[in-house]
């Protein structure tokens, strides 16, 4: 029996576990103690690589983090929330610890607990055989537990930990909630928009905002959107993180695809690069010919307008003018694209190569 595990099923607190390995005993500790169906929602332990990526979306930078961390908690309180769970949170934790091959980087783990609130999060080192190491853990997640919801009497004996928190402003908070799927951090006409993810924001980003601003006439903004297509919503942490790269507005939304983002900023002008462009007009991103021609229509009766830059592509750089399109919509994009041609703008800098030239960290166990 767990005092500690009763403890915390005697709370209001509902949640989804997605704990690697290295913390299953923690969710096995939860389960054994009667009553934890008063809590525990749902519990995974994505060992394999690609149940990792199942539960993310795509393939984590790196296995063992504390962004994979934190968006495993995020990706968790969004199925809490789908299963019911009120108050609902998310706990996640990845762990990198001993094992029966040599470990390349140091003994760790990170863990992440998301609420409708606050984004808590938690990194911690080991130095020992595995069952100290599991054992040491296990006392961390639940002291981790004990201070973010409050339970005075789920103690540990190890020490007090390092216990980072980000709570969110109402706007963000309404936009994870889907209470609200637009907020702007400054006043800005929405006339002209750069959409992104901004992981990092880069000297080729505000270049191109800049050039779009010359040739429109129009004050820009970037968009943010903290929903992503098959991925967990961006937890409070990260949205703060990005948002502070900004000198200018940016429009944060839950709008994921141009056709979202074109219903709630008609008549806009978005800047994108021609890779993005490339997908815009593909049809398997639609669900067909049909899917693809409908939302063509819809665009062109929103009356947006995409300010289309070129990138590298394959090898090479690539401009709208590279693009292979069918006849039926080359028509569309003279109507609807203005291009900038290589003369005007080359700068092949990318948010995805800045990010692999880091330090990047082993995987997990």
């Amino acid at each position: 029996m767990s005092t500690r595990a009763a403890v915390l099923h005697a709370s209001p607190w509902q949640g989804v576990f997605y704990l690697t390995g290295g913390a299953s005993g923690f969710l096995a500790e939860v389960l054994a103690e009667p009553g934890a169906s008063a809590t525990v929602l749902e519990g995974q332990i994505p060992y394999a690589a690609q149940a990792l990526s199942e539960l993310l979306g795509t393939p984590p930078e790196s296995a063992c983090s504390v962004e994979t961390a934190r968006a495993l908690a995020m990706a968790a309180f969004q199925r809490a929330r789908t299963l019911g769970g009120d108050p609902a949170f998310g706990f996640a934790c990845t762990a990198s610890l001993a094992t029966n091959r040599v470990k390349k980087g140091e003994h760790r783990a990170h863990a992440a607990l998301q609420t409708a609130d606050d984004t808590f999060t938690a990194s911690w080192q080991f130095s020992g055989d595995r069952q100290t190491e599991e054992t040491e853990l296990i006392e961390h997640l639940w002291r981790m537990l004990g201070l973010t919801f409050d339970l005075p009497s789920v103690t540990s004996s190890v020490e007090a930990i390092d216990l980072a928190r980000t709570s969110a402003i109402e706007p963000w908070r309404q936009l994870i909630l889907g209470e609200i799927l637009t907020h702007a951090t400054q006043p800005h006409d929405t006339q002209l928009l750069m959409p992104g993810a901004f992981n990092p924001l880069h000297s080729a980003h505000k270049s191109m905002l800049a050039l779009a601003e010359e040739r429109t006439g129009f004050t820009g903004a970037f968009e943010l959107s903290v929903a992503n297509v098959d991925k967990p919503l961006l937890d409070y942490s990260e949205i703060e993180a990005r948002l502070s790269q900004f000198d200018k507005p940016v429009w944060l939304t839950r709008l994921p695809t141009f056709v979202e983002k074109a219903r709630n900023f008609p008549g806009s002008h978005f800047v994108v690069g021609v890779d993005t462009f490339s997908r815009i007009v593909e049809a398997k991103y639609y669900g067909g010919e049909l899917g693809l021609k409908n939302a063509l229509a819809e665009l062109d009766e929103l009356g947006v307008h995409f300010i289309v830059f070129g990138r590298q592509m394959a090898g090479s750089f690539k401009v709208l003018g590279d693009l292979v399109l069918p006849d039926r919509l080359r028509d569309w994009r003279l109507a609807r694209c203005v291009e900038i041609d290589e003369q005007s703008f080359k700068e092949a800098v990318s948010s995805t190569q800045i990010r692999k030239d880091s330090s990047r960290e082993p995987g997990l166990s």
